[in-house]
């Protein structure tokens, strides 16, 4: 059986593997990519936090709906200061959650096609990098009074070094 521990730790390793592919790809300036995998990585860590919290969900591109109406929800006790970090959480993720299929597929204006490479480049890029480095600094708040993901927490640490590191 798995537990929602296990299932979080998960999460979070699929979301490490796209931030490294995203940082590798930012600097060779493949910038749609980081945009891409920006996304997809803060859908894996808002998984992450649902399992942490124990909620099991199903299918979805845009857990944070479900953050929201979590923190939302007066029959849950949450402690009033991660209900903060949980909005804060899916305000960062509305903004990359708003680019929906752009990310990968482009978006059609008028009769022309335009690619992910055309609509995203560096500075669009920083813009989303900062929110998930926002984001990760958030997550470590509501990770660290668990012993369980002392290893997760360095590495929400390094990686925020990291995009520090680009930001450059």
């Amino acid at each position: 059986m798995t537990t929602n521990y296990k299932r979080t730790k998960e999460w979070l390793d699929l979301a490490f593997d796209n931030i490294k592919t995203l940082i590798s790809n930012y600097k060779i300036s493949e910038y749609s990519t980081c945009v891409y995998k920006i996304q997809l990585s803060i859908e894996q860590l808002q998984k992450a936090l649902l399992y942490l919290f124990g909620l099991h969900f199903r299918k979805t591109h845009e857990p944070s709906k479900i953050l929201r109406t979590l923190s939302n929800n007066n029959n849950i006790q949450i402690e009033e200061e991660n209900i903060k970090q949980i909005k804060n959480i899916v305000a960062l993720a509305e903004i990359i959650e708003s680019e929906g299929t752009a990310t990968r597929y482009g978006i059609i204006r008028g009769d022309k096609l335009i690619s992910p490479n055309e609509l995203y480049n560096r500075a669009k890029t920083d813009e989303f990098l900062k929110n998930l480095k926002e984001l990760l600094s958030i997550l470590i708040e509501l990770f660290k009074e668990n012993p369980d993901f002392k290893v997760e927490l360095t590495t929400f640490s390094e990686f925020i070094i990291k995009i520090e590191e680009l930001e450059k």
